[in-house]
């Protein structure tokens, strides 16, 4: 299955209805059920969105709605993460929907709603913040050179006012490919906010597929926002600082990347020498490294394999909310990798991708101390064959050790051939009853979608498993709120 096909399979096309529980669909006026999520107390908008539902409520306006809602009432300040999660997970929320059975495919958008209101109040508390109106198109209108050179210019120089007027300019008068083209950039050039910025990207583009480009302009100044989030620093286009350090230094080193590097050759020895200089090489170092990989004639989804498995480690070695991102941020960045039909960019999204990763493992002391090998992990064995619920029911299991034996009897599980989607299904399933953060959801679907778009062979499996140091299970306790939720949707 290749990247298209399997965003496909998994909900990525724009046209999608689900059914309420009457099994009736209606349109909706998006804006008024906007108000309702913006001003219900958030001790009484479940009730309301499914008595909304049973009337008929269709999930495209409710997925439209609560974008809108997220992206006007949650800031990317003082952080492009916290708070700002609210808006990110939402196309994790989608993917998580289109992969449960019909019957629980309300409840993680409920979950949202829910987790909106509270990031709500807490915007309400810290600052007050809401989205002002948005600047007025300039008449006549810029040509699309003369307003993508405008926005690139407010990007470059870190400006959040101008870069706030000039994205709606830009997307009024071109393609949403020719502007995300240019934001897919700006997404990985630094690693404040561990990576956040190139998720927001991949979010805003993914959401805006679904929800419809007609929707573009609170989302995408949300977006350029969080790009220009420079922190407490002095303003990047002033001094050259380390965050930006090896982009600059990638920027450089992609003119030497050779013409026939789409063309080089899959090698798993390679993704292990790739693997063994992410796990040593600073942020400078490791696009260096890549650089030779490349010139050696080594294919980019072996490199891509190799990065996905140094997160796999760093969760293994440290299993907390910081190291996970490893795993999240290279599945943004491939992601505009694969959508991107622009040479220079796509080879830096390769780049930035090594270049993030010792990042992450300078921000926890155990991986400092040396990662867990990948390889070094071994199966625990299933006492039921893999190709059945019983063997996933033994994966399941609560009781002590459990995670920890979980991504072992994975690892068994896979390597005997039991099959990957009902595995999944399973995750999905805990997910929803036992999910309690944004991380929950972000980390679940990136690490299902790196191993589907990932070649086959022994690591893939393995960084699969390893999962299991973040997935929910059994060995959490079931979200009451979506059991609430649950109990008002079948009432």
């Amino acid at each position: 299955m290749d990247r298209r096909d399997f965003l496909r399979a998994v909900g990525g096309a724009a046209t999608l209805t689900i059914a309420s529980p009457t099994g009736r669909t209606a349109p909706a006026d998006v804006y008024d059920l906007l108000d309702l999520l913006e001003e219900a107390p958030r001790s009484q908008v479940i009730e309301r969105v499914v008595a909304r539902i049973h009337s008929g409520l269709s999930y495209e306006d409710l997925l439209a709605a609560l974008t809108l809602a997220t992206v006007r009432n949650v800031q990317p300040y003082p952080d492009v993460g916290f708070k700002y999660h609210a808006v990110m997970v939402l196309h994790a929320i989608h993917h998580t929907t289109m992969g449960v059975p019909p019957a629980e495919r309300w409840l993680p958008a409920l979950w949202a709603v829910d987790n909106f209101k509270e990031e709500q109040a807490e915007e309400r508390r810290s600052s007050g913040w809401t989205m002002a109106a948005a600047p007025p198109v300039p008449t006549p209108a810029p040509s699309a050179d003369q307003a993508r050179s405008t926005l690139a210019a407010a990007l470059d120089h870190w400006d959040v006012e101008a870069a706030d007027a000039a994205v709606v300019n830009y997307a009024n008068v071109a393609e949403p490919r020719e502007v995300f083209e240019l934001l897919w950039q700006y997404g990985a050039r630094d690693f404040r906010g561990i990576g956040h910025k190139a998720i927001t990207v991949q979010n805003a583009h993914r959401i805006l597929a679904l929800v419809g480009w007609e929707h573009r302009d609170p989302v995408l100044r949300s977006t350029v926002a969080a790009l220009v989030n420079f922190y407490e620093d002095p303003n990047p286009s002033s001094a050259e600082l380390r965050e930006e350090a090896a982009w600059r230094q990638n920027t450089a080193l992609r003119r030497e990347i050779p013409e026939n590097w789409l063309q080089g050759r899959l090698d798993a020895a390679a993704s292990a020498d790739v693997l063994a200089a992410l796990r040593e090489g600073d942020t400078l170092e490791t696009g260096s490294a890549v650089l030779g990989f490349l010139k050696d004639g080594i294919s980019p989804v072996s490199i891509w394999h190799a990065l996905h498995a140094a997160g796999a480690e760093l969760l293994m070695t440290d299993p907390g909310v910081v190291p996970l991102h490893a795993q999240t941020v290279t599945n943004a960045l491939q992601y505009a990798f694969g959508e991107s039909q622009d040479t220079a960019t796509r080879q830096l999204m390769l780049l930035q991708g090594a270049a993030f990763i010792p990042r992450f493992r300078g921000m926890s002391s155990r991986a400092r101390r040396g990662v867990a090998g990948l390889n070094e992990f071994q199966p625990v064995a299933l006492a039921s064959p893999a190709g059945g619920a019983d063997a996933l029911d033994e994966i399941f299991s609560a009781g002590r050790d459990a995670r920890s034996q979980a991504i072992g009897k994975t690892l068994a599980y896979l390597e005997a051939g039991g099959p990957v989607q009902p595995l999944v299904d399973r995750v999905r399933h805990h997910l929803v009853a036992n999910g309690t953060n944004t991380h929950h959801y972000k980390f679940a679907e990136a690490a299902v979608e790196n191993h589907a778009l990932s070649p086959r062979s022994p690591w893939r499996d393995r960084y699969l498993a390893a999962g299991f140091a973040y997935f929910n299970g059994p060995w959490n306790r079931t979200n009451a709120m979506m059991q609430g939720a649950r109990e008002l949707l079948e009432a």
